[in-house]
């Protein structure tokens, strides 16, 4: 889907529960076991920055940076 509308940071699919992914992965693994998942997705994202054709770079950039922040924001609940 190359939809100008769709948010591909906070999808549909991820909201279909009543809680986000990403807190029942926290309530699963705990808070330092999610922020180094965030850490790592973020460099990975940032590693295959302009790899996936016909995709922009700014749309791994901004998953690469959802992360980041993520990852401090839990850090400073600590």
């Amino acid at each position: 889907m190359k939809d100008k509308d769709y948010d591909y940071i906070n999808p549909k699919h991820y909201q279909t529960y009543e809680k986000q992914p990403y807190e029942m992965m926290i309530d699963i693994w705990g808070v330092e076991a999610f922020i180094k998942h965030c850490e790592m997705t973020a460099f990975k994202y940032r590693m295959r920055l302009g790899s996936k054709p016909n995709e922009p770079i700014e749309r791994d950039l901004e998953k690469a940076k959802w992360y980041e922040n993520k990852a401090k924001e839990l850090k400073e609940k600590l």
